[in-house]
């Protein structure tokens, strides 16, 4: 890997030893929790669809609108978007909610999915 690459890779390990144990549980269930409310609050918008059963912290959903356009209306809101899936499902997108995303960051995301 690059030195870059290489670096990133340092600091996850470091990043994983500092938090144990219990920490590493703790974080894959703030992962788990934060990403299923997530799916839980966007397939209640009209037009969007959870398109996963079953999930950890990425899931897919599907737009009322290409998702090319999504990433746009999402990115003009400072957001970063999703992944698009929609060769394999018609205004597919994949999304990832970390333990990183505060429930503030997610309900924002709620509200700007919610104006498309």
């Amino acid at each position: 890997p690059s030195s870059a690459a290489s670096d990133v890779y340092k600091r996850q390990t470091v990043y994983m030893a500092l938090q144990g144990k219990k920490g590493l549980k703790h974080l894959a269930e703030l992962c788990y929790h934060k990403s299923h409310y997530a799916a839980e609050k966007i397939n209640k918008l009209p037009g969007f669809q959870v398109q996963t059963n079953n999930f950890f912290k990425e899931f897919t959903i599907s737009s009322p609108v290409p998702v090319n356009e999504l990433n746009e209306h999402l990115h003009k809101n400072k957001i970063i978007g999703g992944y698009d899936v929609s060769n394999l499902i018609k205004n597919g997108m994949l999304l990832a909610i970390t333990e990183m995303n505060s429930k503030e960051e997610i309900d924002n995301l709620i509200t700007i999915l919610s104006q498309v």
